[in-house]
């Protein structure tokens, strides 16, 4: 009696995790598809269409002798292929650091009408934020640079703030 008892509950413990496991996969597979429909809601798409955009735009600038129609292909191949690639690379990060459920919320704000506000006005935030940090940073870097010479300290890197 005792063996069948041990048997019937190794079968069970078996059963439950090869439920676990393979719901696990199908989580998985909803996790993703649900990070990328966030990536979607809240701008995050449009704003690495750009960067791959601009990007294409610098290297135009620099290689003059390209043609216009291989940098064509190239945005219209890299648009299309590389966010895999990312995806791939970001779905990771988000599993590790929110929940399922998290990324649900955050999808639900971002189809909400402060969510869409906030979504198109993200872009302009970023661009002008970068812009202000690079103006700060210049100023601390000076700041820095004139702390260091006025006690006296001589400088052995070049250094341009």
């Amino acid at each position: 009696m005792k063996i069948i008892g041990t048997k019937v509950f190794l079968l069970i413990l078996l059963f439950t995790a090869s439920t676990c496991f393979a719901n696990q996969g199908v989580n998985d597979d909803e996790y993703a598809k649900d990070v990328k429909h966030l990536f979607q809601v809240n701008g995050s798409a449009n704003s690495f269409k750009q960067s791959i955009k601009t990007m294409i735009e610098h290297f135009k600038s620099q290689e003059s002798n390209v043609p216009a129609s291989y940098w064509e292909k190239t945005e219209a191949e890299f648009l299309k292929t590389s966010f895999d690639d990312l995806y791939d690379m970001i779905v990771p990060i988000y599993r590790k650091n929110l929940s399922h459920e998290d990324v649900k919320a955050m999808i639900a704000f971002f189809e909400s009408d402060a969510g869409r506000r906030i979504a198109q006005k993200t872009p302009a935030i970023t661009a002008e934020s970068m812009q202000a940090g690079m103006i700060w940073g210049q100023e601390v870097g000076r700041k820095i640079h004139e702390d260091i010479q006025s006690k006296g300290f001589k400088i052995r890197l070049p250094f341009t703030p």
